[in-house]
């Protein structure tokens, strides 16, 4: 095959001297970097909040805790060997109501969002969907019982789950139990004695677990007019349940059963949720802590000197140590010396509202109904005076140029935070020292203070969107110790700011009814520590000038100073040479909710939505990561952050934390520039590229071995397609590449090039 011809410009005599210096060079390698290639590359880490303990199992001395936030197991003769596990390391589910173990040794677990995970032998995976008319179900409970079926709760009925068939696979699915209504929710399942139980809001179901005709709710025995039952279990020849009103007892045994009705055994009034049977006692685990049952008597909460706590769960370990799940507290352990509380070192919330990335790395975190805290390393520390709750939200986190850290929160204002000593060096702005302003009309509330958001431009101002503020002063700022505000005197004529992008002299403020302004005014906005009176001008971008909707509620100027749009019906960007916004295509599985953007250090556009997170390459077509095909820990992206000195994204959703490692960070200099792939595979028609980790608006010239030129780009998210300058294809062979950077700076290296086609 011939070599397609060149163009030599008139640069190249300039360049004839570092060409001569690429033949030292050695080829270097690193993963593709398409949109196509990141993703399947993706590497993920999932910080989730592990606290909430909904079920317990054990095998010997290893201990599997269900958890609102993943799969938790310790080795429980060493506390301190604790392993989580989410979806980013295989599972299905981390909103997970059950672990079970079956006859064969298998571990399964599941949860809300409709996934039963099994554990294999090699530790990878297999996950089953669970759903109906295309929705997934949330399973509530597991029980194994003979010939390798699995029956399994949901919020439907039941399933008989073949783990043997196919790899595993439903065979049959009930959602008519007797007398019950017609798909009612099941809390509990169990086999035992040749019968399958189902307990939930409904009551009791019972049928042979043999029989061929389950699908017929008149083979199944139920009892109705109950309290909704959590729980069910054998013990002694007899069938107990628990529920919302205490422990229950059937009056029949398991070798004589009949037609009689459930009795009361004992707890009258105390929520019930599992039940643990282990030699001649069962254990309780209630809404006020352990009770028990042995020899007929019922000894209620707290038994064995437990603390008077809520308990979802009861098991025994290998040892003899009983383990009680909490909710938001993690365990409680028995030994020899008394109850232990354990709980994890994680986030304090599974709901993350915004991150930011520190100078220093340091991840810094809002959780909306709990507080603030910081991930130091693989370390979590909360920041005890962050002062939010249910009525009055924790909304962002932004880091300033020097380090500082500024939070915002709806209902008790601002917090500005040293990195080097933030549990001792921060302090609280209010009304009484800031010119933010309470809430207007709220009589006898003066200090009921609404930050939406918090923005630092490039000079170290901090903004503030300072919501339904008294007065109309809608926008606040902290300019090196001197607070202002702007409202409605200066154009900003809506209340409901809900978004900053700053730069110095200039702020877009993003709104919930009226689109965005662009407010620019001229420094200082302050002269000896007092507000001045600057020149200021605003400007409205609405649904009449193109844009998709007026709920604006994500702005970002990316690297190369365009304007990005993200509202509640799709995302847009501003094209400044025609003056008109474009629509910007995202995949149909995102949706039209933009939550969330952020450009990295290539200019990638990090998009967050109401289902996930989009990546648009530049000049490269959108994917998309969910949970459903990726390790992003939630599908609700609230906010992301990104990290320029490592090149990992974090996002912020309802569910958890998520750490992307998908791209190469900007080399620290250049003679470390890569180009990757290499060697360079020319397959298909596919759109992969040669990237390069070179600063963004540095530029890249291609050469041929002979010093031909082949192609120049701009670098940064850019990458060579392979084609020269008159886009055909070049021939297979070594290529020669050289940076220029915008400061001066210079790079060279080889790429090796295989053609296919």
């Amino acid at each position: 095959m011939r070599e397609a011809p060149v163009i030599r410009p008139t640069w190249v005599t300039a360049f004839r001297p570092v060409l001569r210096l690429l033949f030292c060079c050695a080829f270097v390698s690193a993963a593709a970097a398409s949109a196509t290639d990141l993703f399947e590359r993706a590497s993920w880490k999932n910080y989730t909040y592990v606290n909430d303990v909904m079920a317990l199992a054990s095998a010997g001395d290893t201990l599997w805790m269900a958890t609102t936030g993943g799969l938790v197991y310790a080795i429980v003769t060493a506390p301190s060997s604790v392993t989580r596990l989410t979806n980013a390391d295989g599972i299905g589910d981390n909103d997970l109501r059950f672990v079970v173990f079956d006859s064969s040794g298998w571990l399964w677990t599941g949860g809300i969002n409709g996934k039963l995970s099994r554990r294999q032998t090699n530790g990878n995976w297999a996950v089953y969907d669970f759903a109906l008319n295309g929705n997934l179900l949330p399973l509530s409970a597991a029980s194994p019982g003979p010939g390798g079926i699995l029956w399994v709760g949901s919020s439907i009925g039941i399933h008989k789950f073949d783990t043997r068939r196919n790899g595993g696979e439903i065979k049959e699915t009930y959602t008519r139990l007797g007398g019950w209504p017609a798909s009612n929710p099941v809390r509990d399942v169990l086999v035992a004695d040749g019968f399958i139980w189902a307990v939930g809001p409904a009551g009791v179901a019972r049928a042979r677990v043999d029989d061929p005709s389950l699908p017929d709710p008149a083979h199944w025995r139920s009892w109705t007019g109950l309290p909704t039952l959590n729980t069910i279990d054998t013990f002694h020849g007899r069938v107990y349940a628990g529920g919302d009103d205490g422990l229950y007892v059937l009056a029949d045994t398991l070798s004589s059963p009949g037609d009689t009705n459930w009795v009361r055994a004992g707890l009258a009034g105390v929520p019930v949720y599992d039940l643990y049977v282990a030699g001649d006692t069962i254990w309780i685990a209630t809404d006020k802590g352990l009770a028990a049952c042995a020899n007929n008597q019922c000894q209620g909460p707290p038994a064995l000197g437990s603390p008077a706590v809520s308990l979802t769960s009861i098991v025994r370990t290998g040892g003899g140590s009983l383990w009680g799940g909490r909710l938001q507290y993690g365990l409680e352990r028995r030994s020899d010396s008394g109850w232990t509380s354990i709980t994890f070192d994680g986030p304090m919330d599974r709901e993350f509202a915004d991150v930011a990335v520190g100078n220093d790395g340091t991840i810094w975190c809002v959780h909306p109904n709990r507080g603030a805290d910081f991930l130091d390393g693989d370390h979590w520390t909360v920041l005890p005076y962050y002062d939010v709750g249910p009525g009055g939200p924790g909304t962002s986190v932004t880091v300033a140029p020097d380090g500082d850290v500024w939070f915002g929160a709806a209902g008790s204002g601002a917090y500005h935070v040293s990195p080097s000593d933030p549990l001792d060096d921060w302090v609280h702005y209010d009304t009484s020292n800031s010119s933010l302003m309470w809430v207007q009309d709220q009589i006898g509330v003066n200090n009921y203070i609404v930050i939406r958001d918090v923005a630092v431009d490039s000079s170290g101002r901090v903004w503030f969107a300072n919501a339904a503020a008294d007065s109309g002063r809608v926008l606040a700022f902290y300019d090196h110790g001197c607070w202002g505000s702007f409202g409605t005197a200066d154009g900003l004529n809506s209340n409901a700011p809900q978004i900053l992008s700053a730069r110095n002299g200039e702020l877009l403020v993003g709104f919930g009814n009226i689109g965005f302004a662009d407010f620019t005014y001229d420094p200082p906005l302050c002269t000896d520590h007092v507000p001045g009176h600057p020149r200021t001008r605003t400007t409205f971008k609405t649904t009449s000038d193109g844009l998709p909707s007026n709920d604006v509620r994500a702005l970002l100027l990316d690297r190369a100073d365009s304007l990005w749009i993200g509202t509640n019906v799709g995302l847009v960007r501003w094209a400044a040479d025609i003056r008109r916004f474009l629509k910007v295509p995202l995949p149909p599985e995102a949706g039209l909710t933009i939550n969330a953007m952020a450009a990295d250090a290539q200019n990638t556009i990090w998009v967050g939505t109401g289902r996930g997170l989009a990546m648009i390459p530049s000049g490269d077509t959108a994917v998309f990561f969910s949970p459903q095909n990726s390790g992003l820990v939630g599908s609700n992206v609230q906010e992301i952050a990104v990290d320029d000195r490592t090149g990992n994204v974090w996002i912020a959703t309802a569910s958890g934390l998520s750490r992307l490692a998908a791209g190469v960070p900007p080399a620290p200099s250049y003679d470390q520039i890569l180009a990757y792939p290499n060697p360079f595979t020319i397959e298909t028609d596919a759109t992969r590229q040669v990237r390069f980790n070179a600063p963004y608006g540095s530029r890249i010239y291609i050469f041929t071995a002979a010093g031909q030129p082949v192609v120049d780009f701009a670098g940064g998210a850019q990458g060579w397609d392979g084609k020269n300058a008159s886009g055909v294809l070049v021939a297979s062979g070594v290529y020669l590449f050289v940076v220029r950077g915008s400061d001066g700076g210079a790079g060279r290296g080889k790429i090796a090039v295989i053609r296919r086609r």
